[in-house]
């Protein structure tokens, strides 16, 4: 007997799981080594630091991986992420293998001794997958990595390419974009002026009259107390979310804020972001000239904006670079506007308290 609990002892330790688990506020490299005859993909973590900094979905996710993986890497990051106001884990992971990639992970609570499985996304090359959990986690643990038969997944096609988007519609451009905007920021205010009650279904009218995409998340998210405020304390339970793309720099995305109980709009906020590629990136045509159109779209913005509420109660550009301004013209219509200074991003929100 004791011979037998010394071999299983040799052989507890002869096994590197610990190498498996990563515990929350990591950055780390996984390595893929040889491929079984099953498809199960033998691998290791082979780099681990800590990681302390906070993800921001909205912000810093494309600039977590300075390159890219080499076929045999994933890259990863295990820390918590914020939605909006709300903090909680996220992983990241970006697969360098040509192979398209399932994989088993386990995870594990504050209050929970084992480790419990829970579904995962498939990985596919240069393309950065994001799990969320809306609970605490303190540790995750790889299981098994295994290669997907194309065959069976042909719908997807990734390839390294110019989006066909602007090609298929030249018409979606800048300047038709801005033309838009004016018909939609009048309509806005103007009902933020006129009435108390402003209804959702007039905003999804102008939507699918614009033939914007759908692009709402199944869950609600908040935004901070600089962008709305909120002194009245409205609930919402959900946010609709609709996309235009202005070709070949931008996508805008319109938000949606409203009482789930009577439909009413109490804040709309915009974002504008460097238009991806189909998920593969930034068309590297576009990329020199990307500042200054930013720039440019923020000057645009700025003037379109003072035409219907004024002056505004706050114009300032902070030393790092990032630009914020603000107005609240005589009928109690608001907005805020801010970029980052090292982020091709814009951010409006529009509201009435």
């Amino acid at each position: 007997m004791g011979k037998i609990f010394i071999l299983l002892i040799l052989i507890t330790l002869s096994i590197p799981s610990y190498s498996q688990e990563i515990e929350l506020g990591t950055i780390f490299t996984i390595q893929l080594n040889n491929k079984g005859k099953d498809m199960n993909t033998d691998f290791e973590i082979k780099l681990k630091n800590p990681y302390n900094d906070l993800i921001d979905s909205n912000i810093n996710i494309d600039s977590l991986f300075k390159n890219k993986p080499k076929e045999n890497q994933i890259f990863g990051v295990f820390a918590n992420g914020k939605f909006g106001s709300k903090i909680s884990p996220m992983l990241i992971l970006l697969s360098g293998s040509n192979d398209y990639l399932d994989y088993d992970l386990k995870i594990k609570t504050p209050k929970e001794i084992v480790f419990k499985k829970t579904s995962t996304i498939s990985l596919f090359k240069n393309v950065k997958t994001i799990e969320h959990w809306s609970y605490q986690i303190e540790r995750i643990k790889f299981k098994k990595f295994r290669a997907i038969p194309k065959q069976d997944i042909e719908e997807f096609n990734f390839q390294e390419k110019i989006d066909s988007t602007c090609i298929e519609n030249p018409n979606l451009n800048i300047e038709f974009a801005e033309k838009e905007f004016k018909k939609h920021i009048e309509l806005i205010i103007s009902e933020f002026k006129e009435s108390e009650n402003f209804k959702l279904q007039k905003m999804l009218e102008y939507e699918e009259y614009s033939n914007s995409t759908d692009v709402s998340l199944t869950h609600f998210w908040s935004l901070g107390e600089s962008i709305y405020p909120n002194n009245k304390n409205f609930k919402f339970k959900k946010t609709l979310s609709f996309r235009k793309i202005e070709c070949p720099y931008f996508k805008a995305t319109s938000n949606y804020f409203f009482e789930e109980k009577n439909k009413t709009i109490r804040i709309i906020y915009f974002k504008w972001n460097t238009f991806s590629e189909s998920n593969i990136g930034i068309n590297p045509l576009i990329t020199k000239n990307l500042k200054k159109e930013f720039e440019e779209k923020f000057d645009f913005l700025l003037q379109t904006i003072n035409d219907h509420l004024g002056i505004p109660i706050q114009n300032i550009t902070e030393e790092n670079g990032r630009r914020i301004v603000e107005w609240k013209n005589k009928h109690g219509v608001s907005a805020y506007m801010f970029n980052f200074s090292n982020y091709n991003e814009i951010n409006l929100s529009i509201y009435k308290e």
